[in-house]
């Protein structure tokens, strides 16, 4: 069952206020698609407070004052009515009311003493025109319309007040006279401060998923590192102590990528190598790394610890055996030497994980690991890259349909240029002889070539990307037939010269940590120092899922941005006065409020799901002796609430 035949059952047994896990196809579904869980939580949600509202119960003068209307309406019907037309007998059930309309209107009127008579209405004896006239409508049908007008005006306050019930007041009139919610408030979200008692203080990276979150960190002298998770509750003044996930501590960082539909992926260091550059004119950044690493990934769906003492082992916690995906050797001489991680990005849809890794010897190539529970069923690589060009950015829709990455190069002056590619599942064309099936077929093909256009971020159906074009349009996008099947293709652009990028980022000093600790990252930057592609910054462009055309949205079209992130039902990113910003892709509004949020010395931001999840900077002593138990704070903010 793929995640559309399960969003339509599910909005079935919401009609009928059944229980979908009667059905084993959906149930089995719904305990592995994170995505289709959450809504189907909504769903209930979204019910229970619709059965929690009062029932709505008419005014005493809602009847009158309807049949006055309708009494009202059948005046004009009898005064445009034309004196040739045959006399239609007036409702019985309005007749007191014409009466009461005709006691208002002065004695002069010719209809108000037709009007007050028991027998009904006459109508008027009017000189006929020349001009022909359309037939005209009944006015029992007139009647009946006004009928309707007002129960739809009645269900229109209905409606609003759920959607106020569930997103907040919120709306302001835009052109063509139709009316358009202009903002939400950051207000209705949900923010809390959730704290953990832990041997490794520092935090590195973290993500969070199903009510738990974890997390990387370090001892005091950088010796010592730890994949630990612990619960999230509602009380504040609890701190909950942390469960590690490894049986022995790690020499070497460990890097949490993300976690998704029951699986927790990070990035693991092993043996460090003397690091090197081919590149005499641009030093290596002092946070990157070399040496072996290990792609690595852990299922969860048997995680329900919450309270286990941190002293037992990963095992008697009763997590899974974590699965390799991936091992190689990250050469400072062989990659770009822009890059400071050999993971350049990762995605999910439904039971897959998007991979973008760079190998020992500096090429890229972007893998599709498809899951089936606790075990990977395969692993096909989607592309691969020409030498000194870099896969990064996957982005994907729910059921993977779209799928989209940048391809990243950098020119002689080291600046960046990018390209944005993409697979596309669509109809197969049926065989001219034997037999033939309906089915889909994927083709890959240049999305984007004007070497511009960074960033790809998939979100609730559209596609947003950044672009430095300085001209700020749109322009028709040049697809490229796809010579290359999913299994071998291979991105060839040629790297041609751009605007100029940031310079790489300085290696880290107490006196620009300040500086350091400023922008979004998904890892602490004192660890490892943002790549220069993600201090890039331009205009956001929008799309449908597949591409095809362009969307139209509430942004601004003439904002620069930066450090693009997405969530599952929202876009987050920085604006040039480094203020954040956020965009709800569900009802396509500005989110208010967000730029309010506290930063100083945050460590960095990550993003998972609908949770956006930070923590404080926390300086090394170097003390080896420190081994008590030491409290850290993670702030949560998910949206929608």
């Amino acid at each position: 069952m793929n995640c559309r035949q399960a969003r339509a059952l599910l909005a079935i047994y919401r009609e009928h206020q059944q229980d979908p896990t009667d059905t084993p196809e959906l149930k089995e579904h719904l305990a592995h698609c994170a995505d289709c869980k959450d809504a189907y939580a909504q769903y209930q949600f979204i019910g229970e407070r619709i059965r929690s509202l009062p029932s709505l119960e008419l005014s005493a003068q809602a009847h009158s004052k309807l049949m006055q209307a309708l009494a009202a309406e059948h005046v004009r019907f009898l005064q445009r009515t034309p004196a040739s037309a045959p006399s239609t007998p007036t409702p019985a059930f309005l007749a007191p009311y014409l009466k009461d309309i005709a006691k208002q209107k002065t004695h002069a009127d010719s209809l108000a003493a037709f009007s007050t008579a028991d027998t009904g209405p006459l109508p008027i004896v009017r000189a006929t025109r020349a001009r022909r006239r359309s037939q005209p409508m009944p006015h029992i049908a007139i009647i009946g319309l006004a009928a309707s007008f007002m129960v739809v005006v009645m269900l229109g306050g209905l409606v609003s007040l759920l959607f106020l019930t569930n997103q907040g007041q919120a709306g302001g009139p835009i052109a063509g006279n139709q009316v358009s919610i202009s903002h939400v408030e950051a207000a209705q979200a949900d923010t809390a401060a959730t704290s953990t008692q832990t041997f490794y203080p520092h935090i590195a990276s973290a993500s969070t998923s199903n009510n738990m979150v974890y997390y990387s960190a370090y001892n005091e002298n950088l010796n010592a590192w730890m994949l630990e998770k612990f619960a999230v509750t509602n009380d504040p003044n609890t701190a909950q102590e942390s469960v590690p996930l490894l049986s022995t501590p790690s020499t070497r960082p460990l890097i949490v990528l993300g976690s998704n539909n029951n699986w927790l992926f990070w990035l693991q260091w092993e043996t460090p190598k003397k690091t090197t550059s081919h590149h005499q004119n641009q030093p290596i950044p002092a946070n990157s790394f070399e040496g072996a690493w290990t792609l690595k990934a852990l299922y969860l769906a048997q995680d329900t610890s919450t309270s286990t003492s941190k002293n037992q082992s990963a095992n008697q916690a009763g997590t899974a055996t974590p699965l390799t995906l991936a091992n190689n050797t990250f050469h400072a001489a062989t990659a770009p030497s822009w890059l400071t991680s050999p993971i350049q990005g990762l995605a999910f849809y439904g039971n897959h994980a998007l991979v973008a890794l760079v190998d020992s010897t500096g090429v890229s190539h972007l893998i599709n690991y498809q899951f089936d529970q606790n075990k990977l069923l395969k692993a096909t690589e989607l592309a691969k890259a020409s030498a000194q060009h870099v896969l990064t950015s996957p982005t994907a829709t729910s059921d993977g349909s779209s799928i989209y990455w940048s391809e990243e190069w950098e020119t002689p002056d080291h600046g960046l240029n990018s390209n944005i590619w993409t697979e596309q599942a669509v109809n197969a064309q049926p065989a001219q002889s034997g037999r033939w099936l309906p089915h889909t077929q994927e083709n890959i093909y240049v999305y984007r070539n004007d070497n511009l256009s960074f960033s790809p971020k998939v979100v609730n159906d559209t596609l947003f990307l950044l672009s430095k074009n300085p001209s700020n349009s749109v322009e028709t996008n040049n697809v490229l037939t796809a010579t290359a099947t999913a299994a071998n293709a291979t991105a060839t652009s040629t790297p041609q010269s751009a605007t100029t990028s940031k310079a790489s980022p300085t290696p880290t000093t107490p006196q620009n940590l300040a500086s350091i600790l400023a922008d979004t990252s998904n890892v602490d930057p004192t660890i490892q120092v943002p790549q220069i592609d993600e201090l890039v910054s331009g205009k956001l462009l929008t799309f449908t899922a597949n591409g095809a055309a362009p969307e139209t949205t509430t942004l601004n079209d003439n904002e620069i941005v930066s450090h693009l992130q997405s969530g599952g039902d929202f876009l987050l990113w920085q604006s040039n006065t480094q203020n954040f910003k956020m965009y709800d892709a569900r009802i396509k509004v500005m989110v208010n409020g967000i730029d309010n949020l506290d930063r100083s010395s945050t460590a960095f931001m990550s993003i998972n799901g609908n949770t956006i999840l930070w923590t404080k900077y926390i300086v090394p002593t170097g003390n080896q002796s420190v081994s008590t138990d030491i409290e850290v704070t993670f702030e949560t903010l998910k949206w929608p609430k």
